[in-house]
């Protein structure tokens, strides 16, 4: 009983770095084929929202990329595997969702921990760092060129972390969104599930109006072409 009491005490005290302050927006990415968006979620897995996501993407059938936090894949290794399963992308967020006022060296064992707990759940290795908040440092920075990372940001902010309810949070989305977009959503968010419920009504849109949802990879791909 202790472990486990132990182990939600952690979990808590983890989810609490996860708000952000500020957001950091990158220019989408352009595309000459039919309207793709990519659906990234920060900061899970979460025992319970994430697996409500999980459904609500399985049920339309489209794919998303998560930028897990290693301590929370740590407690709580189900949904996580669940994502990888039902073929989603798993990227790299970091462990703790700190990053501010380290070494280089502490980031890359925090980014490389994170690493090897996707590895052992998904047998590929993360591509992809995505900065807590959305901010850089010349560590960071540092520590993801040693990895070989790429770093990703997002261009629409839904701001579900504000708690807005959620047909505003749809409404705003669903009046900014383009082509080529990547969304930044959350896995978990406090209080309620406005996240869930602004999906259930931006997911249904944006297929009626002929977009494809694509993850990470994919969206970078097509760039390529």
């Amino acid at each position: 009983m202790t472990r486990i009491i132990h182990r939600f005490v952690a979990a808590a005290l983890c989810f609490a770095l996860l708000q952000p302050v500020t957001a950091t927006t990158a220019r989408a990415v352009e595309t000459d084929r039919a309207p793709r968006v990519a659906l990234t979620f920060d900061d899970g897995p979460h025992p319970g929202r994430t697996k409500r996501i999980l459904a609500l993407l399985d049920k339309y059938a489209v794919k998303a990329t998560f930028f897990i936090l290693g301590c929370n894949a740590e407690y709580y290794p189900e949904p996580l595997q669940m994502a990888v399963q039902a073929g989603h992308e798993i990227e790299d967020h970091s462990f703790d969702h700190v990053t501010r006022g380290k070494t280089a060296r502490e980031l890359e064992n925090s980014i490389t921990k994170t690493a090897e707990i996707i590895e052992r759940a998904s047998g590929r290795s993360p591509r992809y760092f995505r900065p807590p908040e959305g901010k850089t440092t010349p560590e960071l920075d540092a520590a993801l060129a040693e990895l070989g990372y790429d770093t990703v940001f997002w261009t629409v902010d839904s701001r579900d972390w504000t708690g807005k309810p959620a047909e505003a949070i749809a409404r705003d989305v669903l009046e900014t969104v383009r082509d080529g977009d990547i969304l930044l959503f959350h896995d978990y968010t406090c209080p309620g599930e406005n996240t869930l419920h602004a999906l259930e009504r931006i997911i249904p849109a944006l297929l009626s109006r002929g977009y494809r949802f694509v993850t990470v990879e994919e969206m970078y791909a097509c760039s390529e072409n």
